[in-house]
């Protein structure tokens, strides 16, 4: 059910600003939230955007937090940061992976390093990337590696550069490994395929969650051409490679705020055992950050 109200507005209403991308990271004492900032400037692919954070005690009020948590960089990523998601490290401090754009390349999957989850610095090479595909939107999860240690496995998009809709232009969903976080090995297949008219412009922005009985969840966003719309879907799985979706959204455009897209999904779970979902949310003018709760 959708919450009343804005997580995340934006700085004024000029058009020239977006806040988009949330990821949700649980700390001892609440949460922390890092979302995208675009602009300003009113085209989004064309101008600057930087990693910011917010904080809340209880995953309803939300507090900013002073500063850019990283922003453009060279190599790979001097035009803009974007979709952060973010992990604890077993030897301590946090890892980001984030979609790095050039100003005149694909995107490629890049990471940073923080002790303490304020202080960021970009980690040398690229975690995914060919310079022909675009790749982005990565979110990572731990899992049992067959040699009985911990694997890391990376869920990102994999777009046509420039992006081109159409069922058969192949804008998927697809995964990697790593056994140390940073050097990734494609997986074979695709995670989540283009499929229907509701995901014919493009399927993204993988949100995987671990349930208690082994298997996973996925959240995904799937957008359609012509008009140009964006709805949550989901997907469960046995293993994280072999996806089942569900037949219906979860999330559907269509509020005061969320009148023409909804995308970019994350989901927490409240101290009172409820989960919530933050997305960006766009009404046709501006982009912003909403919630929706479940029991």
């Amino acid at each position: 059910m959708k919450d009343p109200g804005i997580v995340v507005d934006v700085r004024d209403m000029s058009g020239m600003w977006r806040n988009l991308t949330p990821t949700v990271v649980e700390l001892a004492n609440g949460f922390r939230m890092y979302y995208t900032e675009s602009g300003p400037g009113a085209d989004y692919g064309k101008h600057p955007a930087r990693i910011m954070s917010l904080f809340s005690g209880d995953g309803e009020a939300w507090e900013p937090e002073p500063g850019v948590r990283i922003g453009p960089h060279e190599p790979g990523a001097g035009r803009r940061v974007v979709c952060p998601d973010v992990i604890p490290l077993p030897e301590g401090g946090y890892r980001m992976y984030l979609e790095g754009q050039p100003h005149d390349a694909p995107s490629s999957v890049i990471s940073a390093f923080s002790p303490d989850g304020l202080q960021w610095e970009p980690e040398p090479g690229v975690r995914f990337g060919d310079g022909e595909w675009s790749y982005g939107s990565p979110r990572c999860i731990y899992f049992d590696a067959p040699d009985g240690g911990v694997g890391y496995r990376l869920y990102f998009h994999r777009y046509t550069y420039p992006v081109t809709p159409g069922l058969e232009s192949g804008n998927h969903i697809i995964s990697a490994v790593s056994s140390d976080g940073l050097d990734f090995e494609e997986e074979p297949g695709v995670r989540i395929a283009q499929e229907t008219d509701l995901e014919s412009y493009s399927v993204y922005a993988a949100e995987v969650l671990r349930l208690g009985d082994g298997t996973y969840r996925m959240y995904y966003a799937g957008w359609c051409a012509e008009p140009l719309h964006g709805r949550i879907f989901s997907a469960v799985s046995r293993d994280g490679m072999q996806w089942t979706k569900d037949p219906e959204p979860n999330v559907v455009f269509g509020g005061r705020w969320d009148s023409e897209k909804c995308s970019e999904p994350c989901v927490m779970r409240l101290p009172d055992g409820r989960y919530r979902m933050f997305y960006e949310a766009n009404d046709g003018f501006t982009w912003r950050i909403l919630s929706a709760t479940s029991a």
